[in-house]
């Protein structure tokens, strides 16, 4: 009796598409046109494709707390708002540094520092020179610089790696607000890896339906399909 149990719930798990794997997801940013310099066409891509670590949003309650409700009763926390923290993302760069690119655009967009750019070779990096020194920063408004980004967990069905789509978090109003330094040493070689930390108003959260995992992986025996 308990292998058939095991078995009706592995089937239950089969028909829903397996267990979910932490390596598959994908981020999408939708930024303003004003900072696509390194967000536009294969660039795009890059960025999209090198984010090899991210997160799904938590969510926590700010509390109150109320006391002598009954007698001999301690204190009650009771929840008087939601809270949303800050995600982190990490990226692999590729050769240009794309999304090291991307993002300090980003950033230095939002305190309206321009970029520099320069000969791409190593005598014109020896060459450059800072910008003035009594340049100011002007800060833009949250809305010329905020973003929706698209936290997709994504999961495969008959067609495609990433054909499912069971859960999404738009993250609202997002931005950069830290970018870590970007360690570089001699040594073994290793891929250039870039983290950023965004800030977000709050997030909305969208499920998928079951449409796309219809006969996936279903593990039960073909008598009993035909039965049902």
């Amino acid at each position: 009796m308990a292998v058939t149990r095991i078995d009706q719930f592995m089937n239950k798990i089969g028909r829903k598409g397996g267990m979910s794997l932490t390596t598959g997801f994908d981020v999408i940013f939708d930024v303003p046109g004003t900072i696509r310099t390194f967000y536009t066409g294969a660039d795009k891509d890059i960025v999209h494709m090198l984010c090899d670590e991210a997160q799904l949003p938590n969510v926590q309650s700010a509390t109150g707390q109320i006391s002598g409700r009954y007698l001999g009763e301690h204190a009650v926390q009771y929840p008087t708002g939601r809270m949303f923290t800050d995600v982190g993302m990490g990226f692999l760069c590729d050769a240009e540094l794309i999304p090291l690119k991307f993002f300090n655009d980003w950033y230095n967009f939002i305190f309206g520092e321009s970029i520099t750019g320069q000969r791409g070779d190593y005598y014109g990096a020896k060459s450059a020179t800072p910008k003035r020194s009594n340049r100011v920063n002007r800060l833009r408004y949250m809305n010329e610089y905020a973003s929706t980004i698209r936290i997709i967990k994504t999961e495969p069905n008959a067609a495609y790696s990433n054909g499912r789509a069971p859960i999404t978090y738009l993250l609202e109003n997002a931005y950069p607000y830290a970018i870590d330094a970007v360690p570089l040493s001699y040594g073994s070689s290793q891929i250039t890896r870039v983290n950023v930390n965004f800030y977000y108003s709050r997030h909305t959260v969208i499920y998928g339906d079951k449409s796309d995992r219809a006969g996936l992986f279903d593990f039960t025996p073909l008598a009993d399909r035909v039965q049902n």
